[in-house]
């Protein structure tokens, strides 16, 4: 298989099976981003006695068994792209990804993969180089290539496990010093769940127009695709990218290393906020005042909308729902988890330590995650009804009538809310709030 450009614009594909296939689908969306599909052009058959026809958009069949086939693949305007989702070229620099670019998975099977560039382009990418720009693939449909000329990178060996930094543009910061921040993140997930990677990559590239964001980000298998506003008013970009790394940098674990099936958003997008929260807090990266000042923020976007499901519906319409309820309340309802088990255990047991015990779990492949998360985090009476009230039913959250039990006050009746330790703590309280990184 090989990926051919030299413009933008349009990329050309050619594909050799060792199997032949009559139906080809391509993905005509991801994470919210429609019409991936329009872009594919000409599908034919390299033997030219075979009919290739397009039956629906990104679908097509043929009569006959095709092994080799080629097509094009035009990309729409930069400022069109979704910049983290999809594939897009610069003249300098862009990324590849084989899940909008190729077949979903068929009768043949995709192994190799070899990228014709401009003369002094590069690629970088998690999977096994064989040189010359050729690619050994173990899931294509996962792989992302970070390409153009000029790039920059840097590797790191983890406790065994490789971790590389790549970057275009010129940026105030230097990839070792980036990379000196990514590892500590690396080290500390790889300590919460106890489980090993092969490797992992965070490609780094500036946004090519200007962008109301100052960051946008995706991690997909082991590439963390991380797109940076270059004219962003960032005065401390390596703090800025440590409090990125410890969101994303969960994901190379929850959900890319697990097996199981079926929506739980909830759980690996809104409990990953929260967990990657404390991290930043355990790492130095935040304050316990900005600890603090984050969850009340995040209950002013949840106050700002109508909840109406449970976090499992949410999940299952999180590409359609317009509010963000699976991270607010998901983020949320891990704070009132964490507090539940730091109370009832004295501050010795945290959200993290279900993360281990998560990895621990022998013959879920497969199974389903809500049954299997819900399972896990019911581990008392309090946990119990927080899952049953918060994540399987339709209840509100209303923090203000939950925070007192854990030394916590919320006032919402302002602007903004404001969260605040109590005065006057008990002994339990402060165990719990400490074993945080609160200091009285």
């Amino acid at each position: 298989m090989s990926l051919t450009f030299s413009t933008s614009s349009e990329i050309q594909v050619h594909v050799q099976q060792s199997v032949a296939t009559k139906s080809w689908s391509f993905t005509n969306a991801y994470a919210g981003v429609l019409g991936l599909a329009e872009r594919v052009k000409q599908l034919q058959a390299t033997t030219p006695d075979i009919s290739i026809k397009k039956i629906a958009t990104g679908e097509y069949r043929s009569d006959k068994g095709v092994a080799e086939f080629s097509y094009r693949v035009q990309l729409p305007d930069l400022r069109g792209q979704d910049l983290t989702h999809s594939t897009w070229l610069t003249d300098s620099y862009g990324y590849l990804m084989l899940a909008d670019l190729l077949p979903q998975s068929s009768e043949g099977v995709l192994t190799d993969l070899e990228l014709s560039m401009p003369a002094d382009w590069e690629a970088y990418s998690t999977n096994r180089s064989l040189g010359n720009n050729r690619f050994s693939l173990s899931e294509p449909e996962n792989a992302i290539f970070f390409v153009g000329k000029g790039l920059k990178g840097e590797r790191k060996t983890i406790a065994g496990m490789e971790l590389g930094i790549v970057s275009a543009g010129q940026w105030s910061f230097a990839n070792e010093k980036v990379m000196d921040v990514a590892a500590k993140v690396f080290k500390e997930y790889l300590e919460i769940t106890g489980f090993r990677l092969s490797k992992a990559l965070v490609m780094i590239a500036p946004a090519p127009y200007p962008t109301a964001s100052n960051w946008r980000a995706e991690t997909r298998d082991g590439s963390i695709v991380l797109v940076l506003n270059p004219t962003a008013n960032v005065k401390n970009w390596l703090g800025q990218l440590g409090v990125i790394f410890t969101h994303e940098m969960l994901h190379f674990w929850v959900p890319n290393s697990l097996s199981l099936k079926g929506s739980y958003d909830w759980f690996f997008e809104g409990f990953t906020l929260y967990q990657a929260l404390c991290t930043a807090l355990k790492l130095k990266l935040i304050n316990f005042r900005e600890y603090l000042d984050t969850l009340a923020r995040v209950y002013d976007s949840y106050l700002s909308y109508q909840d109406s499901w449970s976090l499992m519906e949410a999940s299952e319409r999180r590409w359609t729902n317009t509010f963000p309820t699976v991270y607010d309340k998901g983020m949320l309802v891990a704070f009132l988890y964490d507090l539940s088990v730091r109370s009832e255990s004295g501050g010795s047991t945290t959200l993290a330590a279900r993360y281990r015990q998560l990895f621990a779990l022998r013959g879920t492949e497969g199974a389903d995650a809500n049954e299997v998360i819900i399972k896990l985090l019911n581990t008392s009476t309090r946990a119990s009804a927080l899952t049953r009230e918060y994540v399987e039913s339709t209840t509100p959250l209303q923090l203000e009538q939950l925070l007192s039990p854990y030394g916590l006050s919320l006032d919402a009746t302002g602007k903004t809310s404001r969260l605040t330790v109590m005065k006057d703590l008990t002994g339990n309280q402060k165990k719990l709030l400490r074993s945080l990184g609160y200091r009285d």
